[in-house]
């Protein structure tokens, strides 16, 4: 368990490699379910976004786009009580996903 955002705390992730989606259920029942690929790509990172950028949410489009690749070993791991850091195939693990940030980011709303 973690820091609640609003009252809000995640309950369940979930990383599904035959669906490729990551799946948050959070304690007011709400469900955010993500592609893999555009995760990856809306990765918080200055690497990946660059030092202006990093705390802006992406284009919602990101989420509906095509997968680019297909991922099979990702991983998750609680970031203390600030969010998520994903490790993906590809060996990026820089970016940390904030409680906040994910649900602001939910493809479902």
């Amino acid at each position: 368990m973690h820091q609640p955002v609003d009252g809000l705390v995640c309950t369940r992730i979930t990383i599904d490699s035959d669906s490729q989606t990551l799946s948050l259920l959070w304690n007011d029942g709400h469900l955010c379910i993500f592609p893999l690929d555009g995760l990856r790509r809306a990765c918080p990172c200055a690497g990946c976004q660059g030092h202006e950028k990093m705390h802006e949410l992406p284009d919602p489009e990101i989420f509906r786009v095509p997968a680019l690749m297909r991922w099979e070993k990702v991983k998750a791991e609680i970031a203390g009580s600030v969010g998520l850091r994903l490790h993906w195939d590809d060996g990026h693990n820089s970016g940390i996903y904030t409680w906040k940030r994910l649900r602001a980011m939910c493809p479902s709303d």
